[in-house]
């Protein structure tokens, strides 16, 4: 059940190699400043006799171990001021960035534990091929017993899949819902607004079917009354042409 846990060691140890060189250089560059500022005291080096000893009180500095009893010299400001930016760079920013780090790596070993398990199985089953013969040891043997622990039906999984992936899970989960829920509500404001149009247009239908109607009324009373002039000026006519 641990062994995912040894790959994830091992991912952790990988991961932080870049940092490491940059704590490296970091602890490097600030306990040369404290060894060449402290040859400028009047006492004792407040960083130690040699170089060495110089890295050893940069590399205590960056877990804490703040020793300011010799910053009483003539360039104090200036021990100050890289005390302050050592403490920044060191404390604040690298140890709060392998914090993260470990993280990250963590959750993506998290999210193939099964598969790391599986991993390290098989590699300690490799490294077993060189301890002992299989053929001697099986050399008699006619049946090969397998002992398994009984798992009952339906029961959960005991992995955890890791934030990451259940993050992921969650989160299509809940797309999922959410389109669902948006093309329901778009099929509600279709039908919606379909039958507000047909409120609204309804009655202008009316109105238009109305006048069209008057119209009609309008045109055929225009059309007798000139059927009407029509045979009218006919029967004139003639009459003119019998005198």
């Amino acid at each position: 059940v641990t062994a995912y846990l040894v790959r994830m060691i091992i991912e952790i140890v990988i991961d932080m190699k870049n940092f490491v060189l940059v704590l490296i250089i970091s602890i490097m560059a600030f306990g040369n400043s404290y060894y060449i500022l402290g040859r400028n005291s009047d006492s004792d080096n407040l960083a130690g006799e040699t170089v060495t000893d110089a890295f050893i009180f940069s590399y205590k500095m960056a877990l804490g171990d703040f020793g300011l009893d010799g910053f009483n010299t003539k360039d104090e400001e200036i021990l100050w001021i890289i005390f302050v930016i050592n403490t920044i760079i060191v404390l604040v920013m690298l140890l709060n960035l392998v914090i993260a780090i470990m993280g990250d790596t963590f959750d993506r070993v998290q999210e193939t534990q099964e598969n790391s398990m599986l991993q390290e199985l098989t590699q300690m089953i490799r490294e077993n091929e060189f301890l002992f013969s299989r053929s001697r040891a099986f050399k008699r043997a006619k049946y090969i017993i397998v002992i398994e622990a009984e798992k009952a039906e339906g029961g959960s999984s005991v992995s955890w899949e890791g934030k990451l992936n259940q993050l992921k899970t969650f989160i299509e989960q809940s797309s999922e819902e959410h389109i669902a829920h948006l093309k329901k509500l778009q099929e509600n404001i279709d039908t919606i607004a379909v039958i507000a149009l047909d409120d609204k247009l309804r009655p202008i239908e009316d109105k238009i079917n109305h006048k069209l109607s008057t119209c009609d009324q309008r045109l055929e009373k225009i059309r007798k009354s000139t059927d009407m002039f029509v045979e009218y000026v006919e029967d004139y006519i003639s009459k003119l042409q019998k005198k």
